[in-house]
């Protein structure tokens, strides 16, 4: 059992609920016995002793899945348990540089990583999975009893041998990806080197306690069972290589759970597979270890093995997980835990997946990173630490909001950025993400890199479809529109499946001073009301039912990082046209208008330039006596995409009086209520794009969207305050 304290390893960023999961499944408590754990997370202290009253040390154990879109952590998050647990049993299998395996090759794979020597911890030990393996070999023919018993202690013989001749040097390089293989090279090299573990037991004296799994009345039924696995396995016939499967598997098993009969261990063993979803290897083990596991559960008979898998895709995943936002079937990090996964696998026990869907980065978070990036980089390149990354960090989380890999990214070319140009961060999505330094080759523009990384697995057509559902507000306008109808039938009928198992839906986020670089609590507009009582839709709970709240839409809408990365490859050359884009909008208007949703059908009026339709619409109600319904409209009308080409140089405010002039000629000509309701309209348009906030923390159009706010309350004299309490949310 290990004892020794480590040195602490801090969960990665957003995984400390999953980092506490996975100590509470992997720690076993004994009974009427103090576990000392060596688990050296950030739990308080780097190495703690549980005191623990459970009546013995077998239980169920999860299949914990990380799902998380590319870029997530899942694979950080593996890494880190990996380090964490040095010392217990622990194997680790990336689904993705492996073939497409069979069960029992998985579980071979498994037992050799687990036999392994851990430093104060007893070697685990495979007989009755090593005995099925020399069973099945396909060079081995077994027809009897008697014949099996003899080729059994050749093929042992021989195993042996090749096991020493690797100790004395005949070299086993390169020995654990051939297990990668299927069917696995070498197999007889492979159990060579476990039947190390017992060199000083006699061929027959293993063979007789390996055959104690086999069979049903001693040992003559146990070699009639394997002479019948060796005969299934050469059929070819799938059935029979299900069985075969299914064996091994359970002796697999059996071995795992008469290894820790036989001694008091203080964590499970924990198998850690990688990307699950790359190919069938791992899903299939998974589903043969699980039948058995429900099997053996009925007569409370349950085995140490804590299996963490990562996905991509709840298409890995068993059952009716489909990867919505409010999907009841995946945990929230914050409220899993082992008793929150038992209480709902049902009794007799039956559901042993337990998705846990990895979360973003909170703000607080994304400036620790930063904090820890530049302290790095001054190490690296001997540059003392500027602080200028942490003070970036209103940009980066509100461009990513908090998506790990792409923080990450933002804050290397941020680094990059301002080395040249210190504090300019305007075109830090179009910089090369590599370095122009010398002769180095200039890479391709950030956006288009991340873009490509977080849209990897879908194809061609689907890209292309995705892009143009990114135009609409929701995905499901996008659908009823008709925009996908002229994509190919393939991509058309996919991708939003896609986008949903691969977790790329969201929460809409509301639209208030918060996304436009002011002050206060995000969602204030709404009372933080989550959802409008039933029977009473866009009725805001606790304002008393007399307050509407016309722009509610609880419908799922694409993460917002993911959106806008896909609204820049539609907005502008080389892969945008004007044409294209007045096309897909003028569709979405027209559509939302025939539907009785006039502020959608401004919203996308808007993203056509028609700022002197939404200024027509909005100076009517600045006469309200209530005029938080209005904010909330000009709020979702605004949040309206810019077709970025037609943007000038020049600094945001600038530009805001610019669009102002150009597409609200009309209105601009009053001096008193139009023109500041324009311009107010145009600085909240731009303001809609966290690359228009800047400098990060004080951004410059908060002056003119603030005063623009002072100068219209001094017409709306029926409730003035309201739109002077919003100017405030932008004063420095």
């Amino acid at each position: 059992m290990p004892q020794a304290a480590q040195a602490p390893h801090v969960p990665p960023a957003g995984l400390a609920e999953v980092d506490r999961l996975v100590h509470e499944c992997w720690l076993r408590p004994q009974a009427g016995h103090t576990a000392h754990s060596t688990y050296s997370g950030h739990t308080g202290d780097p190495a703690h002793t549980l005191h623990t009253t459970r009546t013995g040390p077998d239980r169920p154990l999860p299949v914990i899945v990380l799902l998380g879109r590319p870029g997530s952590g899942k694979t950080y998050a593996l890494d880190h348990f990996e380090a964490v647990t040095e010392g217990a049993p622990v194997a680790r299998i990336d689904f993705a540089a492996v073939a497409d395996q069979r069960p029992h090759e998985v579980a071979l794979h498994l037992a050799f990583l687990l036999a392994r020597k851990h430093r104060g911890s007893k070697p685990l030990r495979f007989p009755r999975l090593l005995l099925g393996l020399l069973a099945v070999q396909p060079q081995l023919s077994l027809t009897d009893r008697a014949q099996a018993t003899r080729e059994l202690r050749r093929a042992l013989r021989r195993a042996r041998n090749r096991g020493a001749a690797a100790d004395a040097g005949e070299g086993i390089a390169g020995l654990v990806e051939t297990l990668g293989l299927s069917p696995v090279p070498g197999i007889d090299l492979i159990l060579g080197v476990l039947l190390r573990s017992f060199e000083y037991m006699p061929a027959g004296t293993f063979l007789n306690r390996a055959l104690a799994s086999y069979g049903s009345s001693g040992p003559a039924s146990a070699l009639e069972e394997l002479v019948e696995l060796n005969r299934r396995n050469r059929t070819g016939i799938p059935a029979d290589a299900d069985f075969v499967d299914r064996r091994l598997c359970l002796a697999f098993l059996d071995d795992l759970t008469a290894a820790y009969a036989r001694g008091r261990r203080a964590h499970n063993c924990l198998a850690l597979l990688d990307d699950i979803d790359h190919n069938t290897g791992g899903t299939r083990f998974l589903d043969v270890l699980l039948r058995l596991r429900t099997e053996r559960a009925r007569a409370e008979v349950y085995d140490p093995l804590l299996t963490v898998a990562s996905s991509a895709t709840t298409q890995a995943v068993p059952g009716p997980c489909e990867g919505g936002p409010d999907d009841p079937h995946t945990a929230h990090p914050a409220d899993a835990s082992y008793a929150a996964w038992r209480a709902g696998a049902g009794t007799p026990l039956y559901d042993w997946w337990y998705p846990v869907r990895l979360r973003d980065l909170d703000e607080v978070e994304v400036a620790l990173e930063a904090s820890r990036f530049e302290a790095e980089s001054a190490r690296g390149n001997g540059r003392p630490e500027s602080g200028l990354l942490p003070r970036a960090t209103p940009l980066v989380h509100r461009l990513t909001y908090g998506h790990p890999w792409s923080v990450a990214q933002l804050h290397a070319a941020i680094d990059r950025l301002l080395e040249h140009t210190p504090e300019d961060l305007r075109g830090l999505l179009d910089t090369p993400v590599q370095g122009q330094e010398g002769a180095a080759p200039r890479g391709p523009q950030l956006a288009a890199a991340v873009r490509d990384h977080l849209l990897a697995g879908l194809t061609e057509g689907q890209r292309a479809a995705a892009t143009r559902i990114a135009a609409a507000r929701t995905p499901k306008a996008a659908v009823n529109s008709g925009l996908l109808n002229g994509q190919p039938e393939h991509a058309r009928d996919t991708v939003m499946r896609e986008l949903r198992t691969r977790l790329w839906l969201s929460r809409p986020v509301p639209e208030d001073a918060n996304t436009r670089g002011g002050r206060g609590p995000s969602g204030y507009l709404r009372n933080l009301a989550a959802l409008p009582p039933a029977g009473l839709p866009g009725v805001l709970p606790g304002s008393g039912g007399d307050v509407p709240d016309t722009t509610y839409d609880g419908r799922p809408v694409l993460h917002p990082w993911l959106r806008l990365l896909l609204l820049d490859e539609l907005s502008g050359p080389p892969t945008g046209t004007e044409e294209e884009w007045r096309k897909i909008h003028g569709t979405l208007a027209d559509w939302h208008h025939r539907h009785g949703q006039p502020l959608d059908s401004l919203y996308h009026r808007l993203a056509l330039n028609g700022l002197e339709e939404v200024v027509r619409y909005f100076i009517t109600g600045l006469r309200a006596n209530d005029l938080r319904p209005w904010l909330r409209e000009l709020y979702h009308v605004t949040a309206a995409p810019v077709y970025r080409a037609q943007l000038s140089d020049a600094p945001p405010p600038r530009r805001a009086g610019e669009l102002a002039r150009e597409h609200a000629p009309e209105a601009y000509e009053d001096r008193a209520l139009g023109r500041p309701l324009a311009e107010l309209c145009a600085a909240l348009w731009l303001a809609g794009d966290p690359r228009n906030r800047l400098p990060p923390g004080n951004p410059e159009l908060n002056y003119k969207i603030g005063a623009m706010f002072r100068q219209l309350a001094m017409a709306a004299d029926a409730d003035a305050d309201t739109l002077l309490d919003e100017a405030a949310r932008y004063a420095d």
